[in-house]
This record gives C-alpha cells, sequence and structure tokens, in this order.
C-alpha cells in the first residue's frame, strides 16, 4: 500500500488530489497534509510517506526548500513538484534534488495515477531487492559457524596457504591471526540409566561451546569452534603479548576459567591442553598437535585440568583426526545433507588411500570403518534420528568390508554414506515441517487479526527472513499469499452462509479497510464480493 503525503497552501487542490486518489486508487492512502512547507517536513518526519507531492509556491517554506529538508531526512522517499509555473529553474531545482516528477498544476488525473503506479511498483522492487539482500545476509550468518569452523580446521591440519589465511581470516573480522592452539575436551558425560539422549548431549556440547567463546572473548582475536571429537578447538593471536613466558602465563590463566566456568554452569567438566604459540599461521598444525596431546594426559592426571605441553612430554597421536582435508570436507557435506559433495569426497579419500598411501588390504579396511565412524558421528551432530542411525549401521555392518574388490568396498560405501545423509535430509525436513506446521496453525488461529510475517516468525522463534524463505520453499508460496488464501476462503463461507455486510466480513477475516478487501477479492476470485456473493448465492 502506498502512502502519501500532500503538501499545498490551497485546500480545493488538495482535495482535488485526494478525490482524485480516492477514486482511482483506493489503496493508495494520503497519511497527511501540510498548508506549507514546515507542516510538510514535519509531517513527513512523523508518517514516514512512501511519496510527497510538493505544490512549490507556499508560505513559511516553499515546496523545493521543504524537499531539500526531506531528502535529508527521509533520503527514500519519493518527491513530486507541483506548480502552476511551467518555470525551467524550477524545473532544473526539482531535478538537482531528486524529485520523481514536475508537474503542472491543474494535474491531469491520467499523469498523476500512472506516475503513481510507476512509484507504486518502483518501491515493490527496490523493498523486494532489500528482503532479498536481508536473506542473503541472514543465510551467510547461518553458514558463519560451519566457515569459521572449516577456517580452523584447515588451519590445525595445515592445509591451507599463507595467502589464502589472510584472505579468510579478513573475511571473518578476526583483527589479527591466530597463532596458539588450545584443545578442550569434554572429559565425560553424566551417567544416566539407560544412557544419555543424543539431543541431551548436543545440547551440552552446544552450550560448552557459548561458554567458551563468551569466556575467551576477552582474549583479543580468539577464535572457537568444535572439534571432530567431544572437544573444541581455541585459536588464540599472541600479537598482543611481549614475550612467550607471558603467552604461556595468560594462556594458562584463560584455560583455568574455562576450566571453572564449565564447571560452575553445566554438569560437566573439560581439559584444557595449551600448545606452544608458533611464528607464522601456517605452523599452527604444529601447536594443535601439542595441545591435543597434552589434553590427553588426563588419562594419567584426571579430568578438569590445565595441562601446557611444556609440563608434559608430548608425543605424537595415535592418529591426527584431520589427516585430509577431504575427510574434514566429507564430514562438512554430510552435516549440509549434500550427497553429491559427501561422495566426491569419499572418492578422493579412497584414491588417496589407495594410490597415495599404498596401503595393505587390512589396513585399507581399517580406513573404510573409520570413515564410517567419521560419517556416523558428522550424520547425528547434524540431528538425524540416532535410533534410525543405529539401524543403518547395524544393518550389514559385517559385509561391509567383506567386499572382494576395491570396487565392491566403494560402492558399499558409498551405500551406507548415501543413507546417512538421506537421513540428515529427513530429519532436517522433518524439523522444518514441524515448524511450519506450527506457523500455519497460528495463521489459521488469528487470521482475523492483523498478524504479519514477523509476528509468525517470532512465534516460531525463527528470523522473519529464514522463516519467510523456509515458508516459501516448504508450503509453494510466500506468506502474504497463503494469509491471503486462508483469509479468503473464509471470506467466502461467510457470504455463502450469512448475511453479514461487506464491511463486517472484512474486519472477520483481518481486513481494516473494507475497500481494500474487496480489491484484493476481486483480484483472486474475479468478482466483487458482492457479485460474488449473488452469483454463487444463487440471489
Amino acid at each position: 500500500m502506498l502512502k502519501l503525503l500532500i503538501a499545498d497552501d490551497e485546500p480545493l487542490e488538495r482535495q482535488a488530489i485526494r478525490y482524485v486518489l480516492q477514486r482511482e486508487r483506493p489503496a493508495y492512502q494520503v497519511v497527511g497534509e501540510g498548508r506549507d512547507g514546515t507542516e510538510a517536513v514535519r509531517l513527513a518526519q512523523r508518517l514516514s510517506p512512501d511519496v510527497v507531492l510538493l505544490d512549490i509556491k507556499m508560505p513559511v517554506m516553499d515546496g523545493l526548500e521543504a524537499g531539500k529538508v526531506i531528502r535529508k531526512l527521509r533520503p527514500e522517499a519519493r518527491l513530486i513538484f507541483i506548480t502552476a509555473y511551467d518555470e525551467f529553474a524550477y524545473a532544473q531545482e526539482a531535478v538537482a534534488l531528486g524529485a520523481s516528477r514536475y508537474l503542472l498544476k491543474p494535474v491531469a488525473t491520467e499523469e498523476l495515477v500512472t506516475l503513481l503506479d510507476d512509484l507504486a511498483q518502483e518501491i515493490e522492487k527496490e523493498r523486494l531487492a532489500r528482503e532479498e539482500t536481508e536473506q542473503l545476509r541472514s543465510a551467510l550468518e547461518e553458514m558463519l559457524p560451519l566457515i569459521r569452523q572449516g577456517f580452523a580446521l584447515d588451519l590445525v591440519a595445515g592445509h591451507i596457504e599463507p595467502e589464502e589465511i589472510k584472505a579468510r581470516a579478513e573475511f571473518l573480522g578476526l583483527a589479527s591471526l591466530p597463532r596458539l592452539v588450545m584443545v578442550a575436551a569434554i572429559d565425560r558425560f553424566p551417567a544416566r540409566p539407560g544412557g544419555l539422549l543424543e539431543a541431551e548431549r548436543q545440547y551440552l556440547k552446544k552450550k560448552v561451546w557459548h561458554i567458551l567463546e563468551e569466556t575467551a572473548s576477552e582474549w583479543r582475536g580468539a577464535l572457537v569452534v568444535p572439534g571432530l571429537k567431544e572437544e573444541f578447538l581455541l585459536l588464540l593471536s599472541t600479537d598482543h603479548l611481549p614475550d612467550r613466558v607471558r603467552v604461556r602465563e595468560e594462556a594458562i590463566c584463560l584455560a583455568k576459567k574455562l576450566c571453572e566456568k564449565v564447571r560452575q554452569l553445566t554438569p560437566l567438566t573439560i581439559t584444557v591442553g595449551i600448545g606452544r604459540p608458533v611464528i607464522e599461521p601456517v605452523q599452527l598444525s604444529r601447536s594443535y598437535a601439542e595441545a591435543a596431546a597434552a589434553a590427553e594426559y588426563r588419562i594419567l592426571y584426571g579430568g578438569d585440568q590445565v595441562i601446557h605441553a611444556d609440563d608434559v612430554t608430548v608425543l605424537p597421536r595415535s592418529r591426527e583426526p584431520f589427516s585430509s582435508p577431504a575427510e574434514q570436507s566429507l564430514s562438512l557435506a554430510i552435516r549440509l545433507g549434500d550427497k553429491e559433495a559427501a561422495w566426491r569426497h569419499l572418492t578422493h579419500i579412497m584414491a588417496e588411500a589407495i594410490f597415495k598411501q599404498e596401503v595393505r588390504p587390512p589396513v585399507l579396511k581399517v580406513k573404510i570403518l573409520e570413515l564410517i565412524s567419521l560419517a556416523t558421528r558428522s550424520a547425528l551432530e547434524a540431528g538425524a534420528n540416532p535410533d534410525e542411525i543405529a539401524e543403518v549401521m547395524l544393518a550389514g555392518s559385517t559385509e561391509l568390508v567383506m567386499g572382494e574388490s576395491l570396487n565392491e568396498l566403494q560402492t558399499r560405501v558409498k551405500e551406507k554414506i548415501g543413507i546417512l545423509v538421506d537421513k540428515v535430509v529427513q530429519a532436517r525436513e522433518q524439523r522444518n515441517n514441524n515448524l511450519i506446521d506450527r506457523a500455519i496453525k497460528f495463521i489459521k488461529e488469528n487470521y482475523h487479526r492483523d498478524i504479519s510475517l514477523e509476528d509468525v516468525a517470532h512465534h516460531v522463534y525463527l528470523s522473519p527472513c529464514y522463516f519467510s524463505r523456509l515458508f516459501k520453499q516448504v508450503q509453494g508460496e510466500n506468506f502474504i499469499d497463503y494469509l491471503t488464501r486462508v483469509r479468503l476462503e473464509v471470506a467466502k463461507e461467510l457470504l455463502l452462509r450469512t448475511d453479514l455486510s461487506i464491511n463486517e466480513i472484512a474486519a472477520r477475516v483481518g481486513y481494516r479497510d473494507y475497500r481494500y478487501f474487496g480489491q484484493v477479492f476481486k483480484k483472486m476470485e474475479g468478482y466483487t464480493p458482492t457479485i460474488f456473493r449473488k452469483k454463487m448465492g444463487g440471489g
């Protein structure tokens, strides 16, 4: 609906424009009228009109001067200047102000209506463009945790070039590059008869992650991400510290705070392993290996500990969990529900294992079991149903590594991973469908109220942009079209089964303006409400 402000010192001129709009475009709303430029500025600031029609010759402050002020206060508003004088100087100044048009009195009805229709389309296009930009921004925000995790995993794996490190750090807004790694490992989950539900495990892990992020935020340039096991990686900058002694002291102090906060706020404890600082970020794999190995000493010292690499004999880990960037990519593809990408990374891993490492068949089978384990964890982390995943893994688990040939082995693994990805997608779709079902229930219970997309999104605890995209994805139509359809279905029932007036029916289905209701009804049904009642009701 287009909102207009009319400013003219002649009441008859204002009334004429208002009359034309009521007759030709009743959906366009005149939100205010000003008698001079000063009033126009005040009303524009208070009422936020889409279009301001300004008479150039007005007392106190003329239309051109008012237009300059309004342009500063409301740069998105369209300005239309109206005058009885066809003077080139006026036209020049109006154009300089970014006026949409310069009209001569008396204003022709067709010219005014056509101009306003064009502006309405232009404003709607801009609104859609803003909405699309917001949706892209929202999608990027949703992906940022995975992007940060991917960057951190690439750093600790050593599979990233210096130039790429700098570019990705700038994209993520990191003020300085990390040169030290901590590993915060969850010691154990609470024991419970029958075992802890996977949903509870994931909830606790997420809570620990948030605690670590919040506590580490006091350290300039901290990056906190989940690892692939029950651990979290903290990548820290050391640029603001003068020497290695100070780095060690501050790192131990932060690690103790992390342990304390997790102990206080959750039923869990963590052990924090601290690696030594490195000179360049490309060497972070060394700091990570030291931190991870130090954290493993909790087996000897017990949990809820801070263990620095300087204080233990750091042995190499039995197996680096991030030995291949393709394994990280496989895990990410499974969590994102991208089957084709998962298969592509699987093929790469198998080729690397067979041709680069020249592994013997028994070792290759162990590698396959490790991949399946990685895939299973990834599917569970993505929210797949634990019972269904267990059923998938138990079905044919023995035959999985009993293939006669490499092709047969790879085919079986590919099938298993494909099923896991399907379970991830099914779980995500089920969650989405449940959310939209709740939204539809809310709409059907509240269509008679002046509800908006924001109201429904708030009801299902989603951002408006994400809810809008999800609603269209699940329902196949956008929110406004669906709400309109629900309202009109009820309106048709009321038209045929009751003697209520059009005004009363409009109010009952959520339209405060019965004339606007009539326009929407005719656009969707092909008839006005009155004609529909006569034709369909047999009257």
